[in-house]
């Protein structure tokens, strides 16, 4: 049934058939041919004629061709056909094969019913009619004039009918009666109508506008936004949503349509703002003049303005129509016609991306053309600097998927893990083992194998950057390597880097928009040398380094290092919500073994705030055991002992201060303000009972003051070794770690030290 809401502004062509319907039940028959974009409402209108006749008791039949039966001869006039009394299918002609023998059948047919009352003959979506009843409406057209029939031609304009049906439409009795789009008036009054839009008059006239500019005044696509505006209730927006109804609705008009507008919507859809009217054709395949009729009917539909369909919500109808295999095609398409035509190449690669996505959606493969991989790359290249990694991971990572023979540029899987880490830096692990091979392949002074190197110490391959970087010259990136290793692992490249030596890597860095991941270290470097004031300057320069929008490993990077500040400097509560941040930002696994870092600022921040249960829970965090032979570990050792320290855990405190004890001395360093370890293992040991001042051994671990004390008694390495049941080289290990650490060279000088006081004291406290 008909609505309302379905015939606002229609009332001018009802109005014409209706007077038509009055002079067929004069006698007078006569023909109309109603024709309108999809979904402007000849169904509706169809409707309302047929209610009106039958109530003015007239015979009402009707017929809708379909494309799937349009090689069916005499498929319109047989359901015509069955509705006539005493009709029992198509004419005969039809039923014995001769399908063009007796055109006047359903002439005969319908001028006797007319001749007790007026007949509305309907045919919905007419241009699909088969050739044979198209013959039949032919014959029936040019003899209406003396019959009571009404013959209602509905379809789409400026389509391509056969011979027979274009000449009914042009017929001198057929009357046109075209269907329009609804101006801004008709859809202030469609969305007060009931029960269409049921709006007081105040809020139809103010939405009005809107919802013209968001439907071209397409009834459909109103009725579908109206679905969508009810089902986001109960607090309704003002503006249009293209929601689901919306969607069906574009898709409905676009399968109406002819196949040439349906495919020109579609390149519409997937060249989106690249479009041009000479793209399009080059797209399409065709001359530039006949793209025009496709973008006049889409335009008459209301999905097209100034040459571009409407807006984002129907392109995404279009796109969302596709099938897997389809939208491959065409955005490979799009891709070659691009790339063709000189289009910027992260343009040309976004094609790229959304044809393999969608070939792996399918479960299909293809091979690319030989400039597709270039192409990914430079666009990759184009988007790093943008600050768009994400963006540029995905043109990398369609580049390894294509089939391109392996000839990939050197040093594109590091760019890839690099963007990646951007996002997610528990992502690059898996690609650990390329990188150390790019970071052998590849020169110092390329870029590429400074983000390998920072990539592979972030996740703690501390050794294999160590060799990479030992034959590496001078070079800008090489010092800068070296300088974040020496900080990240000192006695890899020597002593710790000097704040001067860290701020002259930092000076190379500041001014590029995608500093690496050792910058962190550098930062920390100089808040651990003492420069306080100098790392919080340098952290203000680097941050304002980078770009708008910056990436998740960004962001958790700055607050970590902001969070070391704001701990190293008293601010306890301000460093706990920047470490916070920075756990929260990336995974643990994401962190590698600089996780180490936002935890040890966390868990010192805890313990001075006494929020010891907070402590314990971040401590439970899981931590890579690389972590423990870095500058990082060394933190976190320090902030865990505070903790157990604080927690009455002495002991098990002692522990990790000896264990920081034991690092500073295998990397050659001394105990200094950010690294003291000496204080707090005092305090330890006092709580324990004992004297530190009065130990001269208690520098040592458990395993080497056992062995110094049997060293310095007089055994021999193979004794001690029997005693302690370990091998003589271990002993050996041993005796070298206790003489660098208590300054001695033999073992009569072990003995003077082992008399200053007895060993059980301090070899309990280990």
């Amino acid at each position: 049934m008909g609505t309302v809401g379905d015939l606002i502004r229609r009332e001018d062509p009802l109005r014409l058939l209706e007077g038509l319907l009055t002079d067929a039940g004069q006698g007078r028959g006569s023909a109309a041919a109603l024709t309108g974009s999809p979904g402007t409402g000849k169904s509706a209108v169809l409707r309302a004629l047929s209610e009106t006749a039958a109530e003015a008791g007239a015979t009402v039949l009707g017929a809708c061709a379909t494309e799937a039966e349009r090689g069916l001869p005499y498929g319109v006039v047989g359901q015509l056909l069955s509705g006539t009394a005493g009709g029992t299918g198509p004419p005969s002609g039809a039923r014995d094969g001769r399908d063009a023998d007796r055109p006047e059948t359903l002439y005969e047919a319908l001028r006797a019913l007319a001749a007790h009352r007026p007949v509305v003959v309907t045919v919905d979506d007419v241009h699909h009619t088969d050739e044979p009843s198209a013959r039949c409406l032919l014959y029936l057209c040019g003899r209406l004039a003396a019959t009571g029939v009404l013959l209602v031609l509905a379809g789409r304009p400026s389509s391509t009918p056969s011979l027979p049906l274009a000449e009914v439409l042009r017929h001198p009795r057929c009357v046109p009666v075209p269907l329009r789009t609804l101006s801004e008036d008709g859809v202030a009054e469609f969305l007060g109508a009931r029960p269409a839009g049921a709006m007081d008059a105040a809020t139809a006239r103010r939405l009005a506008p809107d919802w013209h500019r968001f439907t071209g005044g397409n009834p459909r696509l109103l009725h579908g936004v109206l679905a969508d505006h009810r089902d986001c209730g109960p607090v309704r927006p003002a503006r249009p949503v293209a929601g689901t109804a919306f969607r069906r609705a574009v898709v409905g008009c676009l399968r109406g349509a002819e196949p040439a507008v349906t495919r020109t919507a579609k390149a519409l859809a997937v060249l989106a703002d690249q479009v041009t009217l000479t793209l399009l054709a080059r797209f399409l395949g065709v001359p530039e003049r006949a793209v025009v009729p496709s973008l006049a009917a889409l335009e008459a539909t209301g999905l097209l303005d100034v040459g571009r369909l409407r807006h984002q919500g129907v392109s995404a109808a279009v796109l969302e129509s596709l099938t897997a295999e389809e939208s491959a095609r065409l955005h490979a398409r799009a891709a070659r016609v691009l790339y063709d035509t000189g289009a910027e190449p992260p343009v040309v690669a976004g094609h790229l991306v959304a044809a393999q996505a969608a070939r792996t959606a399918d479960g299909g493969t293809a091979d690319a053309p030989s400039w597709a991989v270039p192409v990914l790359a430079e666009a990759a290249r184009h988007a790093m600097p943008a600050g768009q990694a994400r963006r540029a991971a995905e043109f990398l990572r369609t580049a390894h998927r294509l089939h391109d023979g392996g000839q990939r540029p050197d040093g594109m899987l590091t760019t890839l893990a690099r963007a990646e880490w951007e996002s997610d830096p528990a992502s690059v692990i898996r690609h650990l083992p390329a990188l150390e091979r790019d970071l052998a392949a590849l020169r110092p002074d390329d870029g590429r194998w400074a983000e390998a190197a920072a990539l592979l110490l972030w996740h703690g391959r501390h050794d294999t950057v160590a060799r990479g970087a030992a034959g590496a010259g001078d070079g800008t990136r090489a010092r800068e390597v070296r300088t974040a290793l020496a900080h990240l692992c000192p006695g890899r490249q020597g002593p710790a880097p000097a704040p001067d030596a860290v701020e002259r890597v930092l000076e190379s860095l500041v001014h590029t928009l995608a500093p690496p991941p050792s910058v962190a270290a550098l930062l920390v470097a100089l808040l651990y040398a003492g420069e306080t004031d100098r790392a919080a300057r340098w952290r203000e320069l680097t941050g304002a380094a980078e770009p708008a929008g910056t990436t998740p490993a960004r962001q958790a990077v700055a607050a970590a290092t902001t969070a070391v500040l704001h701990v190293r400097t008293g601010s306890y509560d301000a460093g706990a919500g920047h470490a916070a941040r920075a756990l929260a930002l990336l995974s643990p696994a994401a962190w590698g073994v600089a996780v180490g870092m936002p935890l040890a600022a966390a868990v010192r921040a805890a313990t001075a705030r006494q929020a010891h249960d907070e402590a314990a829970r971040l401590l439970r965090v899981p931590v890579p055991d690389a972590m423990f032979r870095t500058r990082a570990g060394l933190h976190y050792l320090l902030a865990r002992g505070g903790h157990l320290l604080a927690a009455g855990r002495a002991r098990t405190a002692l522990a990790d201060f000896h264990a920081c004890r034991d690092l500073l001395a295998d990397w050659g360093e001394r105990s200094r303000d950010g690294l003291d370890w000496r204080t707090p293992a005092d305090r330890a040991l006092r709580r324990l009972g004992d004297t530190p001042d009065d130990d001269p051994v208690a520098v040592l671990t458990r395993a080497e003051r056992r062995v110094a004390l049997l060293a310095a008694a007089g055994c021999t390495n193979r004794a001690i070794a029997a005693q302690l049941y370990v091998t003589p080289s271990t002993v050996e290990q041993h005796l070298t770690h206790v003489y660098r650490k208590l300054r001695v060279r033999s073992r009569g000088d072990l003995a003077k030290l082992a008399a200053v006081r007895a060993a059980g004291p301090a070899d309990g406290a280990g």
